[in-house]
């Protein structure tokens, strides 16, 4: 395993509790001894089955531990485990005894990356695993009655579980809800105090009665002037829909008509009779396929997921995928084609995998089934036929729309260009006329600025002087408010007028849009209760489904428990197997001395009775006449030499101890003579140096 990804979830989840053992990604790759990985392993396994209190694992020491045995204590857990290379025990359990450091790595990350979902196994197994009986015993009416309790117990366990399990997902999302609660009730006080604020300070204003109605008038007509752009928007989205379905049937209408000019009646009859005879197809056929379709792949993506949080988040998709749809316009006919062509493209491609799929197929002998295989074939190339003929259509449709466009502008080319030549002399000369009045109105807009800015000032000083007059008769603000009510009177004044031309020219349209939506309904009631069939009919499937989950569920846990143990007997039976052959071979090797020991007794027994000329020039050239006379001679030989290294040895302890004292005795011989040299050489050179000296003496003296 050399995913860093898979490397760094290992270091964390060590990191974390109940491991909190700090790794690094390199020291686990390159630098830690298999020994100490392998107890790694073999901690974590003791951590996932504490809640077994006759676990295998706990407080193990690898060091103390047999290497096989460690081996197989690991891999029966894997497999409890549900170990993806379960089935190739020999390959994983050959791996972990030579150490091989990335199939360690690898078991490493199976049991930390689902670490509470592999606990939840480990815990369950004991209680749901399978009683083994043996067969003589499972006859007997008490023991079958204690199987059947024994079955009982493991339903009501499952069922007790599954209840816990759901009580205690309950509890997290009422402690959620709780707090969530906690959290609202602390911004409702928020608000509350800042509304009491906020209505403190709005009551200290003069007139604030009359300026909270204002305000309150203006946020009602603020919402009714959304709703009502609101309906504007839809009801335009509705005219663009209608505008392209009446283009739609009028180039329908001018197919037919340039159909009808250029074909004969019997031409054009058969042309019908074809188109009748497809579109039975598509609608007896086709259509009821793909809507299945629909509401099966529906269906699947609904309860593709078992956990309730996931269903959960997919509902809330779905919800805002709904709300998304219903703010969206309505689909118009071209959507619809082309949502259509992409169905039939995907079932074009599904036949054609089909296809290839049933060529690399071998046939068979049954020929209703070749013929079923040949008549599934032509059912999809006739449903690949139809598709493509509905995309041609499609195609020639847009080209012929596009061709009419096109030759509607060639028709208009010549008188169009004309006309853009005197709009464009027309807007020239408007152009050089407002360019003039923009040159007025600029100079204008400076006096008129300069004017404003004197007003203002005496505005200002008029203010204060009106300020101080009210404050002095005791009525300040009076001025203020009355200019904001007249303000808020003239502004009600023109939206009122707005409304009323709003509301008769919307009035008109929502008249069309109504009568358009009646034809809808009317169109889309038979839809709309075909559509309620189907909600029914998924509802139906959803319990069902629901009710076949939880049986697979415990169904499958029994048939886990049956097949670990199962498993756990086939190793027993193997390793009984490869006992019982090695016993058989050895038995056998003793069988072939017994039958070589057994040929030569019959060998010497033909050699007493004798007769035989081969026998007896086999003895001449061997040297002796039977084993036993050749073995007789040797032991005579060896008890011979042992009479005689036995007085050797009597004779040799008799003279122990006086050649031990002469050897002594010698020693200190040798030691003297070796004192006698010594001194005899030390005065034979004490006699040289008096020579020595009395010769240098008389030299001396002769030479004086």
């Amino acid at each position: 395993m050399s995913d860093p990804k898979d490397l760094k979830l290992i270091v964390t989840t060590l990191a974390s509790p109940p491991f909190s053992r700090t790794f690094s990604a390199i020291q686990l790759h390159d630098e830690l001894p298999v020994l100490q990985l392998l107890q790694l392993i073999s901690d974590i396994m003791a951590v996932i089955d504490d809640g077994n209190p006759q676990s295998l694992h706990r407080g193990v020491d690898m060091r103390n531990e047999d290497p096989q045995d460690s081996v197989a204590r690991i891999t029966g857990f894997l497999q409890l485990l549900k170990w993806k290379d379960a089935g190739d025990v020999d390959t994983l359990s050959q791996k972990l005894t030579e150490g091989h450091r990335p199939t360690i790595l690898r078991v490493l990350h199976f049991l930390l990356k689902d670490f509470n979902i592999h606990k939840k196994r480990a815990y369950l197994a004991p209680f749901l695993a399978s009683v083994d009986v043996p067969a003589e015993f499972s006859m007997d009416e008490v023991t079958a009655d204690l199987m059947r309790h024994v079955e009982d117990l493991q339903e009501q366990f499952k069922d007790i579980h599954k209840a816990v399990d759901g009580i205690r997902g309950s509890g997290t999302n009422a402690a959620i809800l709780k707090k969530e609660i906690q959290q609202l009730e602390d911004e409702k006080q928020q608000v509350l105090s800042r509304i009491s604020k906020i209505r403190k300070r709005v009551e200290e204003i003069p007139y604030h009665e009359q300026w909270l109605e204002a305000a309150k008038n203006l946020r009602t007509e603020q919402q009714n002037e959304a709703l009502i752009a609101e309906r504007i928007k839809e009801q335009r989205n509705q005219t663009h829909q209608v505008e392209n379905k009446y283009n739609t049937a009028l180039q329908a209408l001018k197919d037919i008509r340039s159909a009808a000019a250029n074909a004969s009646p019997d031409l054009l009859f058969s042309k019908m009779e074809e188109d009748n005879k497809m579109n039975k197809y598509l609608a007896t056929e086709n259509l009821p396929k793909v809507v299945l379709e629909l509401v099966f792949l529906k269906v699947m993506i609904r309860f593709s997921s078992s956990k309730l949080s996931q269903q959960l988040q997919d509902a809330k998709q779905h919800i805002q995928q709904l709300k998304k749809v219903l703010s969206e316009p309505a689909v118009s006919e071209r959507d619809l084609t082309e949502h259509e062509k992409e169905i039939k493209q995907l079932n074009e491609d599904i036949a054609k995998l089909a296809e290839k799929r049933l060529a690399k197929t071998t046939q068979g002998d049954d020929k209703l089934g070749l013929f079923r295989q040949q008549a599934a074939i032509i059912a999809r190339k006739k449903e690949g036929t139809a598709a493509r003929l509905a995309a041609i259509n499609e195609e020639i449709n847009n080209l012929a729309a596009e061709l009419a466009k096109k030759k509607e502008v060639e028709k208009a080319q010549g008188e169009e260009f004309k006309r853009y030549v005197s709009e464009l002399r027309a807007k020239s000369t408007i152009y050089k006329k407002k360019k003039a009045e923009i040159s007025a109105i600029t100079a204008e807009f400076g006096i008129l600025q300069r004017t404003e800015e004197v007003l203002t000032s005496r505005q200002k000083t008029m203010e204060d002087s009106l300020t101080a007059l009210e404050k002095r008769h005791g009525v300040a603000g009076f001025h203020v408010a009355q200019e904001t009510l007249e303000k808020v009177s003239e502004r009600k004044a023109e939206i009122d007028e707005v409304k009323g031309r709003t509301l008769e020219e919307i009035s008109g349209i929502i008249q069309k849009l109504t009568n358009n939506i009646n034809e809808k309904k009317s169109f889309l009631s038979p839809v709309i209760q075909e559509l309620r069939t189907m909600r029914s009919q998924v509802q139906e499937l959803e319990t069902e489904h629901g009710e076949k989950k939880r049986l697979y569920d415990a169904t499958m846990v029994g048939l886990d428990s049956e097949a670990i143990q199962l498993e756990q007997e086939v190793k027993l039976y193997r390793q009984d197997i490869l006992n019982d052959q090695s016993r058989y071979h050895y038995l056998n090797m003793q069988i072939g001395l017994a039958d070589i020991t057994n040929e030569r007794i019959m060998q010497e027994m033909k050699v007493y009775i004798g007769g035989d000329e081969a026998i007896e020039q086999t003895q001449k050239a061997r040297g002796f006449k039977t084993y036993r006379e050749l073995y007789t001679r040797k032991l005579a030989e060896q008890e011979n030499l042992g009479k005689s290294l036995r007085e050797q040895q009597k004779e040799v302890k008799a003279k122990y101890e006086p050649n031990v004292k002469q050897l002594a005795m010698f020693q200190d011989v040798k030691k003297l003579l070796a004192l006698k040299a010594a001194q005899n050489a030390a005065m034979l050179k004490g006699d040289r140096r008096k020579e020595e000296k009395v010769g240098q003496v008389t030299k001396d003296r002769l030479v004086l």
